[in-house]
């Protein structure tokens, strides 16, 4: 199943030619040991709040096998563990130096028997048919580069009526917010992020990825084409992050 516009996957770090996963992968890696410090500055150090309510909906439905994918550091399969209390997490990323952060992270939450991570790509997963009660994505969907693949894949390693948790930042869609929310990431968020790193195009791309992805009912849509239903759709903080669950359709 093909979506309307892939204009999203034009919007590379580096260059047109090379391939975005790739180029994702090496850019990731480059800015792992800064990662989560420009996540609290791109969120206002809300990120915390927004997981918190995201997992938090999750809870009635008990999931005891969760697969974190676009994992980053691991901090959703760390907080799974505080609020929903399941068997085992599986983190998967296509940086290994983003993970390596989370392995040291996980090991001081003591949660090493529970937590495990590899590197794959979403859209070859390598998980048997119906492993995973939820699967899990924080601020990471818009770096698919095949992103039907991607959620066909999901499909499949989900559990009969499993769900996928959808946790990603947006732009305001308009007024006074929007302008706001524009010049404080072109101004104070560009400056923060040149002073964290000297991949300065690393995290411009963060903030144009942002503005081309589908969110709201587009993205909805493209869930529904893939064999998902909507459970829950949320804003959240004027709506520059957004909160999506849906259900695998038998």
């Amino acid at each position: 199943m093909q979506t309307s516009t892939k204009e999203y996957t034009k919007v590379k770090p580096y260059n047109e030619h090379e391939a975005k996963t790739t180029q994702l992968s090496r850019m990731f890696n480059t800015i792992s040991p800064k990662y989560d410090a420009f996540n609290d500055i791109m969120t206002w150090g809300m990120a915390r709040y927004w997981r918190k309510k995201a997992l938090l909906s999750l809870k009635s439905f008990d999931p005891k096998d969760i697969l974190d994918i676009a994992t980053g550091t691991g901090d959703i399969c760390i907080k799974a563990f505080t609020y929903l209390k399941p068997k085992s997490a599986i983190g998967v990323d296509i940086s290994d130096k983003m993970m390596d952060v989370g392995r040291v992270k996980v090991d001081k939450a003591g949660l090493s028997d529970k937590i495990s991570f590899e590197v794959q790509d979403c859209a070859t997963l390598t998980f048997k048919n119906n492993s995973f009660d939820a699967v899990t994505i924080s601020f990471g969907i818009r770096n698919f580069e095949r992103l039907d693949e991607s959620l066909q894949q999901i499909r499949r390693v989900l559990k009969p009526k499993g769900h996928l948790l959808i946790l990603e930042m947006n732009e305001p869609q308009k007024g006074l917010l929007l302008a706001a929310y524009k010049l404080y990431t072109r101004v104070f968020v560009g400056l923060t992020s040149r002073i964290l790193s000297n991949d300065t195009k690393a995290y411009d791309y963060l903030q144009q990825s942002m503005h081309v992805f589908a969110s709201g009912d587009k993205l909805l849509k493209i869930l529904e084409d893939n064999g998902f239903k909507r459970v829950k759709y949320h804003k959240f903080t004027f709506g520059v992050c957004s909160m999506y669950l849906v259900e695998k359709v038998a």
